[in-house]
């Protein structure tokens, strides 16, 4: 009878015909594997956990990190990681992950999915997604892991690209390209935090357009539109980089202006009225 490994639910046979395998059959196995894994976009891995070092690494590591199979085996993986962000925790970026790896090398982790940025043997970053099953002798007791590590610094990049474009849109007035409600007072809550601790000035301007009622009843809305999108832009016309315009009502808008006295604001507003 086959002999049987079980470990938290997964049952494996060991295997009964590798011995009846010859030495030119295992050699052109071997070769074969080599050639598939080294055209393939994913690095294969198995990571032995009593070294944290490579027992098997395919020859795609090259394209994926310059270093040659040999040259990693001899290396801790861990000294080329800059960051992880583990998948089970909501890709938060994580400073140390020793009690994950602790569970994982005790058998409590069944899949271990990470994403790590590394750096490559000429300095480059990039983005590794690593995914790894349990790795059993042949008593059942976990020995290591089985993995494969893919390139995804295209991927992550458009996702940040993405979260950058959708953070702009929700805090950015559509029509005149200042910042939102939300974030005007956002921002101001952030300066009188930071005032209570450092002293310094701070100053608000709040702006309102006469007539505007007038404007959209005699000429429509078309051209309303394109006045508050004119006053908008000598509202930021007058502003520093470090100041916050925004659009806070209809024709209503609202500037902060840190480290600015009353008197400095109301030169401020002067300009801006003018």
């Amino acid at each position: 009878m086959a002999k049987q490994n079980t470990f938290k639910g997964y049952v494996r046979k060991a295997p009964q015909n590798v011995e009846s395998y010859s030495a030119d059959t295992v050699e052109k196995l071997r070769a074969e594997l080599e050639l598939l894994t080294s055209y393939s976009n994913d690095t294969i891995y198995r990571l032995r956990y009593d070294t944290m070092r490579y027992d098997y690494i395919s020859p795609s590591v090259v394209r994926l990190l310059g270093f040659t199979p040999d040259e990693l085996k001899g290396m801790n993986i861990r000294s080329l990681i800059l960051e992880t962000r583990i998948v089970s925790n909501a890709l938060k970026s994580v400073e140390s992950f020793s009690p994950l790896e602790e569970d994982r090398k005790r058998g409590n982790v069944s899949k271990w999915q990470a994403d790590y940025l590394m750096r490559t043997k000429d300095g480059r970053k990039i983005w590794v997604s690593d995914i790894s099953y349990p790795w059993f002798d042949d008593s059942g007791t976990i020995i290591g892991s089985v993995g494969s590590l893919r390139d995804i610094t295209e991927r992550v990049t458009a996702e940040a690209s993405a979260k950058e474009e959708i953070t702009r849109v929700v805090s950015t007035d559509q029509l005149t390209g200042l910042a939102t409600r939300r974030v005007f007072f956002t921002k101001l809550e952030d300066e009188l935090k930071r005032i209570k601790r450092s002293r310094e000035d701070l100053s608000l301007l709040l702006i309102d357009m006469d007539h505007f009622k007038t404007i959209n009843n005699n000429y429509g809305q078309e051209m309303g539109d394109k006045v508050l999108q004119a006053v908008a832009k000598i509202i930021k016309s007058c502003l520093r980089e470090t100041d916050l315009g925004a659009r806070i009502g209809g024709e209503e808008f609202g500037a902060v202006l840190p480290e600015t006295p009353a008197n400095g604001a109301y030169w401020v507003g002067e300009r801006i009225r003018s």
